[in-house]
C-alpha cells in the first residue's frame, strides 16, 4: 500500500495496471531530512525511549523456506497523556535501523495521530486524525518536497501500529460474524484506502482475521491481509501481506509481501 496505489488515481485502468506490475524506486535516490534521520538515530542507540517492548518480528518473503529474514521489527508501546503511542521500528540484515511507524491511539485503539521516518525509501510525515476521527490531515516530506493535504473519511483510520489492536478491540464483534470497514493510511502518497475486517477462522486455539480491499481494482494488485492471533493470550503469532519496507531486487526497491512470524516478549498484546 505505497506510491504504486496513488496511480489509479492517476492515469487510465489499463496503464494503471502495467504501471502497478513495473514501479520500482532507486534506493540511491532516498534523502531523509536531517530531524528525522536524527530521530532514527537516536532510537537506533536507545529503542527503549520508544516504550516497553512487546514482540519482535521476523520478516520473511512469502513463500520462502529457511534462510535469515529481510527484516527484523520490534513493537514497543509507551503511555503518554493522551493514551497509548506504539512504536514499531524495523532494522535491514546489518541491524540498520531504517524505518520508524508510531501511532498515538486511545484505550480503543482509535488513532489520534501516525508519523513515520523512512530512510529506505527517503520519505517522513504525520498524519493528525480529527477528534470525530473523520478527517485526516497529512504532512509530508518526501525526498526534500514538502506538501500537505486533507482527506475525508467515512470509517475508521487504522496504520501499521494500530492494526492489530483495532482488531482486539472488537474481537467480540469480528468473532460474531460482522464485516468492519475501516481505512488504511498510507502516508506517502498522503490518502487513505478502503479495507474490511472479517474473522477468517478459529482452529487449534489460534484465531485468524483478514483484511481485504474494499476496491475491486485495489484487490487484483494488492492481496488480502491476513492476521494470526492466539486466543488465550491474545498475542500476535503471524501476519501476511504487504509490509512497510521494501525488498531491493537488481538494485531497486519493490514492494514486499511478506509473512511475518512473531515472538512475544510480554504476556499479552498491546
Amino acid at each position: 500500500m505505497k506510491t504504486t496505489l496513488q496511480l489509479i488515481r492517476r492515469v487510465p485502468t489499463a496503464i494503471a495496471c502495467i504501471a502497478l506490475l513495473l514501479l520500482a524506486a532507486d534506493p540511491a535516490r532516498a534523502a531523509l531530512d536531517a530531524p528525522s534521520a536524527a530521530r532514527l538515530q537516536a532510537l537506533s542507540v536507545n529503542p527503549a525511549q520508544a516504550g516497553d517492548l512487546i514482540y519482535r518480528g521476523a520478516t520473511f518473503a512469502q513463500g520462502a523456506t529457511g534462510g535469515e529474514p529481510l527484516f527484523r521489527y520490534e513493537r514497543r508501546i509507551a503511555t503518554t497523556p493522551m493514551g497509548l503511542e506504539a512504536a514499531h521500528l524495523t532494522r535491514d540484515p546489518k541491524q540498520k535501523l531504517i524505518i520508524a511507524e508510531s501511532a498515538q491511539f486511545n484505550a480503543r485503539y482509535e488513532l489520534q495521530r501516525f508519523n513515520v521516518q523512512n530512510q529506505q525509501s527517503g520519505y517522513s510525515g504525520e498524519v493528525q486524525v480529527s477528534a470525530d476521527g473523520r478527517q485526516l490531515q497529512y504532512s509530508l516530506n518526501d525526498n526534500g518536497t514538502l506538501s500537505t493535504a486533507e482527506e475525508k473519511i467515512d470509517a475508521p483510520a487504522l496504520t501499521g501500529p494500530s492494526t492489530f489492536g483495532f482488531i482486539l478491540a472488537h474481537w467480540s464483534e469480528l468473532a460474531a460474524g460482522r464485516t468492519l470497514p475501516v481505512r488504511f493510511i498510507v502516508l506517502k502518497e498522503k490518502t487513505s484506502y478502503g479495507f474490511d475486517i472479517r474473522a477468517e477462522r478459529a482452529a487449534n486455539g489460534q484465531a485468524a482475521f483478514i483484511l481485504t480491499p474494499s476496491n475491486w481494482l485495489i484487490r487484483r494488485f494488492i492481496a488480502p491481509l491476513h492476521v494470526v492471533f492466539e486466543v488465550s493470550s491474545k498475542t500476535a503469532v503471524r501476519y501476511e501481506g504487504r509490509v512497510p519496507p521494501m525488498q531491493s531486487v537488481a538494485g531497486k526497491l519493490v514492494d514486499l509481501d511478506a509473512q511475518v512470524d512473531y515472538t512475544p516478549v510480554t504476556t499479552s498484546y498491546r
